[in-house]
């Protein structure tokens, strides 16, 4: 299968989920500091198949110039302006991703006629196919023939590599790739190696390389492992020729293999570990298979960088003044101290999002807290699986919930408010079997712009949803 046809298939795939009216990707030319269409999937007779447009002018040169994805929802509002169209369509819902690699390749438009949002979910989705684009046209780039063969169907790959990317955390993720189906790559034995704070590689999941692998470590510069490890590209040995090639460790045992390859699990920063796979036989890995290895390894990539920005598998829940814990069993306490080490102290971003139930006066006459605590978790329990960035609920008195979120820029605050509120007001709970509307005030601060502090940030948040909308932000 051609780049091009892969390229075709990823379009594809990201059209079927988000029910898509176009699907478009766009290279860029950083020369020519320009975009121009390279695949598409669309149900529109406007699109702009010949146009080219300069990166830093409109909507789609925007998004190519900061790297910023941008997600837009068209209710109520006017979608005439986009410029991909040369005619009005009725397009309701918008996303717009980077594809990046090491540097920019492209600009991804997925919109619809059908979704007015996209779920976190579908946004993980897409941009996972982001991702991929990016690896295709960066290797592309390199080595125009770089497929040895015809790799196994699409579809199928895609499938696994979902699976993979969809890992609840690192322990499912290493033990899926124990299971790499045959029909993707035929593997005599597997191992996973993740790396610690010093470099140090540590074999925690393997299969068929025999006894006492996990005494053993990989470090820079030893055996194939270890060339991964300072490349940080796949590394692959498809003939030993009977020779003692060191795999893991200068102390492991002399494996039995004649082809052995390894891929690199890596973001932007830094070596995160890394997968090697092994045949008795001689030649029994092709360049198909590392490349086929490749493309599940920075799916897993991905799924490490949901793992650590998605809420803990334990819904946490917070009194600021009360640190007992709370009725609800969803919930678990935690102090406000310990986390704010964990966020503020290492200067990561913060945005601390109030809501208020604003009609909890009326509701709550009677029986305060447990009705209180009734509601609030049902808030809670809805809003934690829409909200990926989402780090922590804390409970402010009987009348609404903290969110504290990390890793956001200023742009995707606000959108993410939008989407909150929308949802909410939609929303009806119940309470002792009858449905009750809730009616939501809302307040942001952030760290560093609105206080250094936990606290502080709690306090001022709380405090603006008493406050107009106008003056909400700061």
């Amino acid at each position: 299968m051609s780049s091009k046809n892969a390229l075709a298939n990823l379009i594809e795939l990201a059209s079927n989920v988000a029910d898509a009216f176009t699907t478009a990707l766009y290279t860029v030319n950083l020369e020519e500091g320009t975009l121009k269409l390279r695949s598409h999937l669309t149900l529109s007779s406007h699109l702009k198949t010949d146009a080219t447009f300069a990166i830093g002018e409109g909507l789609l040169g925007q998004a190519a110039l900061h790297r910023d994805t941008r997600i837009d929802d068209f209710t109520g509002a006017d979608a005439s302006h986009l410029e991909w169209y040369s005619e009005p369509e009725d397009i309701k819902g918008l996303m717009v991703v980077p594809v990046v690699r090491r540097e920019l390749e492209g600009i991804l438009v997925v919109d619809s006629k059908e979704n007015y949002s996209f779920t976190p979910k579908l946004q993980k989705l897409i941009n996972g196919f982001a991702e991929q684009m990016g690896w295709y046209l960066s290797l592309e780039k390199r080595t125009p023939n770089w497929i040895d063969g015809e790799p196994a169907d699409f579809q199928q790959m895609m499938k696994w590599c979902r699976f993979l990317n969809d890992s609840p955390h690192r322990k499912a993720l290493s033990e899926r790739f124990l299971h790499i189906p045959r029909s993707l790559i035929q593997c005599d034995a597997t191992a996973v190696v993740w790396f610690e704070n010093d470099g140090t590689g540590r074999i925690t999941h393997s299969k068929s390389w025999g006894q006492g692998m996990k005494s053993l470590t990989v470090e820079s510069g030893t055996g194939i492992s270890g060339s991964c490890l300072d490349s940080g590209q796949p590394m692959l040995v498809p003939n030993t020729l009977n020779h003692p090639w060191i795999v893991f460790s200068e102390d492991e045992p002399s494996f039995p293999f004649g082809s052995v390859m390894a891929a690199p699990i890596a973001n932007e920063k830094r070596m995160l570990g890394l997968v090697v796979c092994a045949t008795r036989a001689r030649n029994g890995l092709k360049q198909s298979d590392m490349d086929r290895l490749t493309l599940m390894t920075n799916f897993a990539a991905t799924a490490l960088g949901h793992m650590n920005a998605a809420p803990p598998q334990s819904k946490l829940i917070v009194n600021p003044t009360d640190n007992t814990t709370l009725s609800s069993e969803y919930f678990l306490p935690v102090h406000v101290k310990a986390f704010e080490a964990e966020i503020i102290k290492k200067n990561i971003p913060v945005l601390v999002m109030s809501i208020r139930i604003e009609n909890a006066g009326t509701l709550f006459k009677e029986k305060r807290r447990e009705r209180s605590d009734q509601l609030l978790n049902q808030v809670a329990t809805y809003l934690s699986g829409k909200i990926d960035p989402l780090k922590l609920f804390m409970k402010h008195s009987d009348e609404g919930l903290i969110l504290i979120l990390t890793g956001l820029n200023e742009q995707e605050v606000y959108e993410l408010e939008y989407s909150i509120r929308e949802a909410l007001s939609r929303i009806s709970f119940s309470l002792e079997g009858a449905k009750m509307k809730l009616e939501f005030e809302y307040g942001l601060a952030s760290f560093p712009t609105d206080g250094n502090d936990l606290k502080e940030l709690i306090e001022t948040s709380w405090a603006r949803t008493t406050q107009s909308e106008e003056s909400l932000h700061g």
